[in-house]
């Protein structure tokens, strides 16, 4: 049987308290996620592409 676990996407993971079994998290009055990094998204330059029909 696979559990749902939140903690590998909680920030306050590596120092939580909480509690010591982080393998069966569902639910947490104290979790936040973590945020999507839109930093490597914005510094790598995007091509622009012409859609040509054939």
């Amino acid at each position: 049987m696979k559990h749902f676990n939140i903690c590998p996407i909680c920030i306050h993971q590596s120092y939580c308290a909480l509690t010591t079994q982080k393998d069966k998290v569902w639910s947490c009055s104290e979790f936040d996620a973590i945020e999507p990094s839109n930093s490597i998204i914005k510094s790598k330059p995007q091509i622009e592409k012409k859609l040509e029909l054939i």
